[in-house]
């Protein structure tokens, strides 16, 4: 919007009790990943006819170590893929709002906090790299990244191979694991024949916000409905989006925009539902070599000859590979295997006729940090190995 800061921009899309207690280097973090988003879930549902399985956050964040010491021309396009702007991106701060879960109200004296959210992001220099004590300090003070020196040349198996005709090489390593119970569980129900597979499912019967898509204040024929089932201590959701029909998928994936999330999800389309959910339990992990993805949103110097990393150190450097993974669990429980969260699993009201809410076709949800309105995950739900 014309005339507005970033942190003007995003604003609307948080409460004010939100935005008043958040740090304000946040605002610009939060809208920055969201449109990264938006784009990459689109170039990867793309690339492939299966799940896509990624972490925004995990991606972007990682990428922020690189940025800290590219320069020119390679700085200037990473900065607009990831819609940094010409701003430096404190994602410190961000992370720090997100592994504050642990001070959730039902929370009991003296009981330890666990990470549902586990972010790890590395970048590996060959060992022969003298890199700025600047820019290491940085990747420490900007986004509590941290570089690693690997032997690519002498051991290349140890570095995991993929060495080029350059001297030296780089390779950046983002990983994000998820485990998490729901406020309310479910209960594991008659297994669903998909394909010749059967798959195990799980229901309940729930008060929780569910929309439609297009916003209901528009009065038009829906195209699917968004339904948001909260975690234990509500500080974060699993948003699952619904399309009428299956084969309406790949056009309303090619549809989102930051601006159509946000408007799907106010509190106005969002409105307090009994509900009867029915969903699949599955588990769903997916690595990527992010090289190509990257290329298409238009990184593309970082990883050729015109790369300039010589905020990093001296002589010539490029990305050899980015790599990412992510691991999402859903059963009836959560996302959590083993027991003792200490978690209160409350009573919930329904009336005699709850709205269904079907998910057997396949489907997209993302999962979001509900105090930032951040989000930590996308995901397509097309035919995920299953949890026993």
């Amino acid at each position: 919007m014309a005339g507005q800061s970033m942190e003007e921009q995003i604003e609307p899309s948080l409460s004010s009790s939100a935005v008043s207690k958040m740090n304000p280097n946040i605002a610009p973090v939060i809208l920055a990943n969201s449109k990264f988003s938006i784009d990459l879930l689109k170039v990867l549902c793309k690339a492939t006819t299966g799940n896509v399985l990624f972490s925004p956050l995990s991606v972007s964040s990682a990428l922020g170590l690189v940025v800290l010491g590219a320069k020119n021309n390679t700085a200037d396009q990473m900065m607009k893929g990831l819609h940094f702007g010409q701003m430096r991106i404190m994602y410190h701060y961000l992370y720090e709002e997100i592994y504050k879960e642990g001070e959730y109200k039902n929370k009991e004296p003296g009981q330890k906090s666990k990470r549902s959210v586990q972010l790890a992001n590395r970048l590996f220099g060959e060992q022969t790299v003298n890199f700025s004590n600047d820019y290491l300090d940085l990747c420490e003070e900007w986004s509590f990244g941290s570089l690693r020196s690997a032997d690519f040349k002498m051991n290349p198996d140890a570095a995991k191979d993929e060495i080029n005709s350059w001297d030296t090489n780089l390779a950046l390593i983002s990983a994000v694991y998820f485990k998490k119970k729901w406020a309310n569980k479910f209960e594991r129900t008659v297994t669903n024949k998909v394909k010749g597979v059967n798959w195990p499912m799980m229901g309940k019967k729930d008060t929780i916000p569910m929309g439609t898509i297009p916003h209901r204040q528009y009065q038009l024929p829906t195209e699917a409905q968004i339904l948001e089932i909260p975690y234990e201590n509500e500080h974060l959701s699993m948003l699952v989006i619904l399309p009428n029909k299956s084969e309406e998928l790949p056009k309303l994936v090619d549809s989102i925009t930051y601006e159509k999330v946000m408007e799907w999800t106010e509190p106005d389309n969002m409105i307090l539902t009994d509900v009867d959910v029915t969903m699949p339990i599955f588990k769903m992990q997916e690595k990527y070599n992010l090289k190509d993805p990257l290329e298409k949103l238009g990184i593309k110097d970082l990883f050729s000859d015109e790369c300039d990393l010589s905020g990093m150190a001296s002589g010539k450097l490029k990305m050899s590979k980015m790599m990412h993974k992510s691991v999402v669990e859903v059963n009836a429980e959560g996302t959590e295997a083993d027991g003792g969260s200490g978690g209160v699993v409350q009573l919930t009201k329904s009336n005699a006729n709850p709205q269904p809410f079907n998910v057997q076709q396949p489907f997209l949800f993302f999962i979001r940090h509900n105090p930032t309105n951040s989000i930590l995950f996308w995901g397509r739900f097309i035919s995920p190995s299953p949890v026993n």
